[in-house]
């Protein structure tokens, strides 16, 4: 990891600063909506189904914004498609504190999600590059957002016991320290965007994944953890306040243990990695989220709720970056692939927690949670399809 940062100079240097700064904001923002859900819908007079479609159109944003990252940098440059992209991030948080009318609330929360898969393109993209495909610097990029998303219900349980209005000024904290992150940026001298022709499907590439076997396994367990993962991060404070067991506060200090797991699974899953396989992996992962949110959902005492959060996140922390691992070499292979997989897991994590909304409206959230389940059962069984697919392949 020294030889990285001491290979670099200075000008990547200074770039690999703002992409850390910028996760780190990441991190406490995105997780920061979720924790001042519950006080957003309370003073803007929202229901359940209108606050899982705001949580839901930030995911059709991640997902939309795909289709333009690779053409802004060729037209604008690396460096201005970055930031132009990333300052609709702070436009949306900006957003949210000014009106409280749905469809502004649904503009704002597009932003976001549009600014936050530019983001996770580019710095993913960008420091895969400056460490010619080295994991460990990726994963301490990623490392740097765990942290913020830790110290986010932190961040948020100090600003509520200010009165009422804490939650505006938590997410106004997240505004100036997104805002700070572009300030930063402003003054990098990053690399140009590539030329056009690297963001073209080569033509060798081809579709000849839609007859892999593989890629639909793959996408089918994606598709399932997306909806469970989207969900869980945008519903659980306000899962923990409504049950009754916790006090707001409380909720905060629980939600920040289930980022705690994920940053300890994310780090204990590269190791277990060296050991088992993708698909072994994913057995355990998807059999134990299937537990522990069953457990969670009949949870009603705080020790029980304690040990289902920290499991979820254990369970949870290495399921994206298996998955991808588990499709061998077929994204690359078949470059179109890799867009089509992102595609379709994102619309299982744009469509549920509207679903979870829309169920909590009609009963409660507790009930709204139970439709998880379905979808982890479902998880379970791609995952032993995927399972039996390697034995008969050994």
């Amino acid at each position: 990891m020294r030889l990285f940062f001491t290979s670099l100079g200075k000008r990547k240097a200074y770039v690999v600063a703002e992409l850390f700064l910028v996760y780190l904001a990441l991190g406490i923002g995105l997780i920061m909506l979720g924790s001042v859900l519950p006080e957003l819908r309370a003073a803007y007079g929202l229901d359940y189904k209108t606050g899982g479609t705001l949580l839901s159109v930030q995911s059709v944003g991640y997902l939309a914004v795909g289709l333009v990252t690779g053409a802004a940098s060729v037209k604008l440059g690396q460096k201005r498609a970055y930031l132009a992209l990333y300052a609709l991030m702070p436009v949306g948080f900006v957003m949210l504190l000014t009106n409280g009318a749905p469809l502004w609330l649904m503009a704002a929360m597009l932003l976001i999600g549009l600014a936050k898969g530019a983001i996770t393109d580019y710095n993913n993209r960008i420091m895969s590059e400056y460490s010619g495909g080295n994991a460990t610097p990726l994963n301490l990029l990623h490392a740097f957002f765990a942290i913020g998303a830790c110290a986010a219900p932190l961040l948020v349980l100090l600003c509520l016991r200010k009165g009422g209005n804490g939650w505006r000024l938590a997410l106004t904290a997240a505004s100036v320290l997104l805002i700070a992150a572009f300030v930063f940026g402003l003054f990098m001298r990053m690399d140009s965007g590539r030329p056009a022709e690297d963001y073209q499907t080569p033509a060798g590439g081809g579709f000849g994944f839609f007859r892999e076997r593989l890629f639909w396994q793959t996408t089918a367990i994606g598709f399932f953890y997306q909806a469970v993962e989207a969900s869980m991060m945008g519903w659980l404070t306000s899962f923990y306040v409504d049950s009754g067991v916790m006090s707001a506060g409380s909720a905060q200090a629980v939600t920040s243990l289930l980022w705690i797991a994920l940053l300890i699974g994310r780090f204990s899953c590269s190791v277990i990695a060296a050991h088992w396989r993708p698909w072994q992996m994913m057995l355990v992962m998807c059999s134990g989220m299937a537990l522990f949110l069953a457990l969670l959902i009949c949870g009603a005492s705080l020790p029980v709720l304690l040990i289902a959060t920290a499991g979820l996140g254990l369970c949870m922390s290495g399921m994206y970056g298996t998955s991808i691992s588990n499709a061998g070499d077929t994204f690359t292979r078949y470059p179109a692939s890799m867009g089509l997989f992102v595609t379709i897991t994102g619309i299982g994590g744009a469509v549920a927690p509207t679903a979870v909304g829309l169920a909590a409206d009609r009963f409660d959230l507790r009930r709204g949670f139970a439709m998880l389940l379905l979808a982890a059962v479902l998880l379970i069984v791609s995952a032993v399809i995927n399972a039996q697919y390697f034995k008969k392949k050994a």
